[in-house]
């Protein structure tokens, strides 16, 4: 296995706390550069931790620039609007604010371009300081699908099938994505893993092959790259 930390909690909760308190202290580490988050289910207990924190400290966030990891192409904005959600569980519960948040349009009819410039808003705010993951139950980071290149860049991507139907999207649905090369460049890595459906894409993370067929992997090596995982995510591990 190459370098990566790995830590295991009795429950859910305990994870996403450790981890939100690993991203606090990314973020005051690496003030500078830019916090990435994500959506989904994992995040929310990670997201209500950081509240909970801040309510303790108010002004934690205050000076802190936030970049949106992915986001699906839709015209509608709706549920499955990531932006919104991350609004919605974090952002606006902060009580001190936040210095700005750096989203991706997923409504625009020009996703390539969007793609573009949202990786140079990432380059011109100083890059990512720390980011925030889960692991999808393919392998997939962002929307780094199975079969992505280790030098993939920010870009419009197709969805793997077991994406589309876990998610319920219709068959065709595109995202904008961070790639690898940008979520490998961040200082500090975070992935959280909770729960039995992702016990396997976490042992093919850490055990298996570094390869595009699970592309959590090819973060394998990062210098500082922790995994956040509660027993049953960590159940098939050797």
């Amino acid at each position: 296995m190459l370098r990566c930390s790995v830590r295991v909690f009795d429950t859910p909760q305990l994870a996403a706390a450790a981890a939100g308190d690993a991203f606090i202290d990314g973020v005051s580490e690496f003030s500078m550069r830019l916090a990435g988050v994500a959506a989904g289910h994992t995040m929310k207990p990670v997201y209500d931790h950081l509240v909970s924190a801040e309510a303790r400290s108010s002004g934690l966030f205050s000076r802190t620039a936030f970049v949106q990891l992915d986001e699906v192409v839709s015209p509608v904005w709706g549920d499955a609007n990531f932006s919104e959600e991350i609004d919605r569980h974090l952002l606006s519960r902060l009580s001190g604010g936040y210095r700005t948040f750096l989203v991706i349009n997923g409504q625009t009819n020009q996703p390539d371009v969007e793609a573009n410039r949202h990786r140079a808003a990432i380059l011109e705010n100083g890059g990512l300081g720390v980011q925030l993951l889960g692991i999808g139950v393919n392998g997939h980071v962002g929307f780094n699908e199975p079969g992505c290149e280790p030098d993939s860049r920010c870009r419009v991507t197709e969805l793997a099938m077991s994406t589309l139907e876990r998610n319920g999207y219709t068959p065709g649905t595109r995202a904008v994505t961070l790639g690898i090369t940008e979520i490998a460049s961040a200082q500090r890595i975070i992935i959280v893993a909770t729960g039995v459906a992702k016990s396997l894409a976490v042992k093919a993370m850490i055990e298996g092959p570094k390869s595009g067929a699970c592309p959590a992997s090819l973060l394998r090596g990062h210098p500082d790259l922790t995994l956040f995982l509660d027993r049953a995510a960590a159940k098939d591990l050797s």
